[in-house]
């Protein structure tokens, strides 16, 4: 994309070359440096002598062109605030320009490296507006989706990524929002997962509280058969020893009467001691 903006600029440049060096020969010189530090990948230095010939020479022939290819070289070199400098320059200075679509397309880029997406989708939309029979117009529809993307406006980015697919199954634009739909499928199934894991997470919590609840509820509940059969045993005097050696004489109603309170303390004694376990397990 980067060097699609200036492909056709090369040959108009190559062609215009002979014109240019009837006019001025230092401009000429200069520009054809700088030409070929852009050829060689030399983006920010080719920025510089571009930016320096369109400032020394501002009504030479070359001076468009110098403007031009200067906010193309920053752009490269990812100086975005340079390149949108001379992007505005430009495009005010030289409106009637041939490369002005590219530029006013070059702008929006500008505006999204930047991170000004609400801008940005302003920026494409002027662009698709004026020039819809440009071949610059899928990426611009493309770039246009998005910036809404990034600002987090699905309801406007879903429709345009799906008229790329659409209108242009076969372009390089049309594999990128394929693959851009196809990640924002994952993450609205994603945003599900999550939502339902935070309502399970919520409900384990109230399910936590509920437990924490019955647990206090049962220790207090132990307590007091704890203190209630201690109190009781108190009361009944009970002794450590075996209580048939308390009991006195061979009468029958009295023997039964020692061998149902044998067995009730026994009960209770069952009783006190898996209470006592649980109060020690408790303990802190």
């Amino acid at each position: 994309m980067k060097k699609f903006a200036v492909g056709s600029f090369f040959i108009f440049l190559n062609v215009g070359f002979l014109v240019y060096g009837q006019m001025n020969g230092v401009a000429l010189d200069e520009f054809s440096s700088a030409f070929d530090l852009f050829k060689q990948g030399d983006f920010q230095d080719a920025g510089l002598s571009f930016a320096h010939l369109y400032q020394a020479w501002p009504g030479d022939a070359l001076a468009a062109d110098s403007c031009f290819m200067a906010a193309q070289a920053y752009f490269n070199a990812g100086d975005y605030p340079s390149s949108y400098r001379l992007c505005e320059a430009f495009l005010r200075t030289y409106p009637g320009h041939s490369n002005i679509p590219d530029m006013e397309f070059q702008r929006g880029r500008i505006l999204f490296k930047m991170q000004r997406f609400e801008e940005a989708t302003r920026a494409f939309e002027t662009f698709l507006k004026k020039y819809s029979d440009n071949a610059l117009y899928p990426s611009a529809l493309f770039w246009e989706a998005e910036s809404f993307y990034q600002l987090g406006d699905i309801a406007h980015a879903l429709p345009l990524f799906n008229e790329i697919t659409e209108k242009w199954p076969g372009s390089d634009k049309a594999s990128q929002a394929a693959w851009r739909l196809n990640v924002m499928g994952l993450e609205v199934r994603e945003a599900k997962y999550s939502r339902l894991a935070a309502f399970e997470s919520e409900q384990n919590g109230f399910r936590g509280i509920a437990e924490m609840q019955s647990d206090a509820y049962r220790e207090q509940r132990y307590l007091r058969e704890y203190f209630w059969l201690r109190a009781l045993r108190r009361g009944n005097n009970f002794s450590e020893q075996p209580l048939s050696s308390v009991v006195v004489g061979n009468n029958i109603r009295d023997t039964r009467l020692n061998m149902l309170l044998n067995a009730k303390k026994r009960a209770l004694d069952l009783l006190i001691s898996k209470i006592k376990t649980y109060l020690r397990e408790i303990e802190p």
